[in-house]
């Protein structure tokens, strides 16, 4: 770890102790109806991983080398999500997919694996802020929620609108590329399957009142003519493979073009 990792690491896991001696999370107001109490899927948690924060203060230092006028650095796309996008990193099979379609994009990879709506929310509040502001961000997220997790498809659903609320507020003129959730488990019987299908289904009108917010639904990208999902296309299920990964960028990248003004 650099110095500079480890400077940052060292703040955050202050901040995460500070959470902790206080006794809970900073509360959100619920995406659903202000009204209401917090759900923990509207509301920012931290993880307690070494690698977890090491990763944060890893995108801590690239938005601070894209502040610094001394280095030639950009960032104009925010890539939000959980360990189906960090397969996008280095030694993933998203790899050769990122580096032909989205670092020429100017990229930032905000996947973390294992993460839930809560968790991303707790990272945007921790990153500091570009001071160019990016043009575009793709969110997909939610599948940990609700297949392994304790959060309804409904609860999961209003995660997703609470960090599209959030990635607006941090930058308002920003255009926001929100994904349904991927398919998990090769027949369209299965529970999983059946949770991501509903959860999807409430985004659109969760969504409507989100400035700069377009949704887009490419699941059925990944299936069959009989929503059969092939282990060619995922090989556990659950993350694409690279041909996976390479079906996912041809649907979005050019709407995510359009929204950067990118010929």
């Amino acid at each position: 770890m650099t110095k500079l990792y480890q400077s940052n690491f060292l703040c955050l896991l202050n901040v995460c102790l500070l959470s902790v001696c206080l006794g809970s999370v900073v509360p959100m107001v619920n995406a659903e109806d202000p009204g209401q109490a917090s759900h923990p899927s509207t509301t920012a948690q931290v993880r307690l991983a070494s690698w977890w924060f090491t990763r944060h203060a890893e995108k801590i230092a690239e938005i601070e080398a894209a502040n610094d006028p001394k280095q030639n650095k950009l960032i104009e796309l925010l890539m939000v999500g959980d360990s189906i996008t960090n397969n996008f990193d280095k030694g993933g099979p998203g790899e050769p997919v990122w580096e032909k379609h989205f670092a020429p994009l100017n990229a930032l990879n905000l996947g973390f694996g294992g993460d839930r709506t809560n968790h991303v929310l707790w990272r945007l509040d921790h990153l500091p802020a570009l001071k160019t502001p990016p043009k575009a961000a793709s969110l997909m997220i939610g599948t940990n929620n609700i297949c392994w997790g304790s959060d309804t498809p409904k609860q999961a659903a209003a995660g997703v609108q609470a960090i599209a609320r959030k990635l607006h507020q941090m930058y308002p003129e920003m255009k926001i590329l929100v994904l349904g959730v991927f398919p998990r488990r090769q027949s369209l019987d299965h529970p999983h399957r059946k949770q991501i299908i509903e959860l999807n289904s409430y985004l659109p009108n969760l969504l409507a009142d989100i400035s700069n917010v377009t949704y887009m639904d490419i699941g059925s990208n990944f299936l069959d003519q009989k929503g059969f999902l092939s282990k060619e296309m995922m090989p556990d299920t659950t993350h694409p493979s690279r041909e996976g990964h390479e079906i996912w960028a041809e649907a979005i990248v050019p709407s995510l073009r359009e929204m950067m003004e990118k010929q």
